[in-house]
Protein backbone atom coordinates (compact mmCIF):
# COMPACT_ATOMS: atom_id res chain seq x y z
CA UNK A 1 0.00 0.00 0.00
CA UNK A 2 1.26 3.16 -0.85
CA UNK A 3 2.98 4.99 1.86
CA UNK A 4 1.07 2.40 4.16
CA UNK A 5 -0.58 4.88 6.98
CA UNK A 6 -4.65 2.88 7.46
CA UNK A 7 -4.97 5.55 10.13
CA UNK A 8 -3.84 8.25 7.66
CA UNK A 9 -6.13 6.82 4.53
CA UNK A 10 -9.05 6.64 6.71
CA UNK A 11 -8.95 10.48 8.26
CA UNK A 12 -8.38 11.09 4.61
CA UNK A 13 -11.34 9.30 3.56
CA UNK A 14 -13.41 10.89 6.16
CA UNK A 15 -12.55 14.14 5.09
CA UNK A 16 -14.15 13.99 1.59
CA UNK A 17 -17.48 14.40 2.86
CA UNK A 18 -17.07 17.33 4.96
CA UNK A 19 -17.90 20.69 3.60
CA UNK A 20 -14.44 22.74 4.93
CA UNK A 21 -15.25 22.85 8.54
CA UNK A 22 -11.98 21.76 9.93
CA UNK A 23 -12.36 17.91 10.00
CA UNK A 24 -8.66 17.88 8.48
CA UNK A 25 -6.63 21.04 8.03
CA UNK A 26 -6.20 22.15 4.68
CA UNK A 27 -2.09 22.01 5.14
CA UNK A 28 -2.57 18.28 6.08
CA UNK A 29 -4.96 17.75 3.13
CA UNK A 30 -2.00 19.35 1.34
CA UNK A 31 0.76 17.37 2.26
CA UNK A 32 -1.08 14.04 1.98
CA UNK A 33 -1.89 14.93 -1.25
CA UNK A 34 1.38 16.00 -2.01
CA UNK A 35 2.91 12.22 -0.89
CA UNK A 36 0.49 10.75 -2.94
CA UNK A 37 1.54 12.78 -5.83
CA UNK A 38 5.36 11.96 -5.50
CA UNK A 39 4.73 8.34 -4.45
CA UNK A 40 2.19 6.86 -6.74
CA UNK A 41 2.68 5.48 -10.65
CA UNK A 42 2.01 8.22 -13.42
CA UNK A 43 -0.59 6.12 -14.20
CA UNK A 44 -2.50 5.55 -11.25
CA UNK A 45 -1.52 9.54 -10.53
CA UNK A 46 -3.11 10.60 -13.55
CA UNK A 47 -6.66 8.17 -13.50
CA UNK A 48 -6.97 9.36 -9.58
CA UNK A 49 -6.52 13.02 -10.55
CA UNK A 50 -8.38 13.08 -13.83
CA UNK A 51 -11.46 11.23 -12.22
CA UNK A 52 -11.23 13.58 -9.12
CA UNK A 53 -11.25 16.80 -11.62
CA UNK A 54 -13.75 15.34 -13.80
CA UNK A 55 -16.03 15.93 -10.78
CA UNK A 56 -15.24 19.71 -9.95
CA UNK A 57 -17.08 22.29 -10.90
CA UNK A 58 -15.81 24.90 -13.49
CA UNK A 59 -15.80 27.78 -10.91
CA UNK A 60 -14.01 25.26 -8.33
CA UNK A 61 -11.08 24.56 -11.01
CA UNK A 62 -10.86 28.17 -11.97
CA UNK A 63 -10.09 28.91 -8.04
CA UNK A 64 -7.38 25.92 -8.39
CA UNK A 65 -5.77 27.06 -11.29
CA UNK A 66 -5.89 30.22 -10.53
CA UNK A 67 -4.36 29.95 -6.77
CA UNK A 68 -1.78 27.58 -8.38
CA UNK A 69 -0.40 30.37 -10.61
CA UNK A 70 -0.87 33.23 -7.95
CA UNK A 71 1.22 31.38 -5.19
CA UNK A 72 4.78 32.68 -5.22
CA UNK A 73 6.18 29.03 -3.87
CA UNK A 74 4.84 27.60 -7.21
CA UNK A 75 6.81 26.81 -10.25
CA UNK A 76 3.09 26.78 -11.85
CA UNK A 77 3.00 30.24 -13.92
CA UNK A 78 0.31 29.08 -15.99
CA UNK A 79 -2.77 26.54 -16.44
CA UNK A 80 -5.99 26.70 -18.43
CA UNK A 81 -8.09 25.62 -15.41
CA UNK A 82 -10.82 24.45 -18.46
CA UNK A 83 -8.50 21.56 -18.81
CA UNK A 84 -8.42 18.66 -16.93
CA UNK A 85 -5.00 17.36 -17.49
CA UNK A 86 -3.70 20.81 -17.55
CA UNK A 87 -4.75 21.10 -14.22
CA UNK A 88 -3.90 17.59 -13.09
CA UNK A 89 -0.47 18.71 -14.51
CA UNK A 90 0.06 21.73 -12.63
CA UNK A 91 -0.87 19.64 -9.66
CA UNK A 92 1.84 16.85 -10.40
CA UNK A 93 4.50 19.76 -11.25
CA UNK A 94 3.60 21.54 -7.52
CA UNK A 95 4.06 18.33 -5.90
CA UNK A 96 7.47 17.84 -7.37
CA UNK A 97 8.84 21.55 -6.87
CA UNK A 98 11.89 21.41 -3.83
CA UNK A 99 10.64 22.61 -0.89
CA UNK A 100 10.49 26.46 0.32
CA UNK A 101 13.15 28.08 2.48
CA UNK A 102 10.49 27.50 5.68
CA UNK A 103 10.91 23.54 4.37
CA UNK A 104 7.35 23.62 3.44
CA UNK A 105 6.12 21.61 -0.04
CA UNK A 106 4.77 24.35 -2.28
CA UNK A 107 1.21 23.04 -1.55
CA UNK A 108 2.05 23.34 2.13
CA UNK A 109 3.45 27.03 1.70
CA UNK A 110 0.16 27.70 -0.54
CA UNK A 111 -2.33 26.83 2.30
CA UNK A 112 0.07 28.57 4.99
CA UNK A 113 -2.10 31.33 6.54
CA UNK A 114 -2.81 34.04 4.11
CA UNK A 115 -1.76 31.75 1.19
CA UNK A 116 -3.18 32.26 -2.08
CA UNK A 117 -5.22 28.62 -1.72
CA UNK A 118 -6.67 29.72 1.46
CA UNK A 119 -9.97 30.39 -0.47
CA UNK A 120 -12.64 28.00 0.53
CA UNK A 121 -13.68 26.93 -2.84
CA UNK A 122 -10.25 25.91 -3.42
CA UNK A 123 -10.09 24.31 0.79
CA UNK A 124 -12.93 22.28 -0.15
CA UNK A 125 -11.43 21.24 -3.41
CA UNK A 126 -7.73 20.14 -2.27
CA UNK A 127 -9.48 18.56 1.14
CA UNK A 128 -11.65 16.85 -1.09
CA UNK A 129 -9.24 15.39 -3.31
CA UNK A 130 -7.29 14.06 -0.08
CA UNK A 131 -10.75 12.07 1.14
CA UNK A 132 -11.00 10.46 -2.69
CA UNK A 133 -6.90 9.34 -2.10
CA UNK A 134 -7.70 7.96 0.79
CA UNK A 135 -10.58 6.35 0.20
CA UNK A 136 -8.88 4.58 -2.84
CA UNK A 137 -5.60 3.66 -0.89
CA UNK A 138 -8.05 1.69 2.23
CA UNK A 139 -9.87 -0.17 -0.59
CA UNK A 140 -6.46 -1.60 -2.03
Amino acid sequence: MLFGNNDLHAKMAAAQDTDGDGQISPQEAAAYVQQYLQQASPEDRSKMLQDYLGQLSPEQKSAMGTALVESPANPVTAVDPSSDSALADALTQTAHAPATASGQSPLEAAFAHGGLLSSPLVKVGLVGLAGVIGSRLLRH
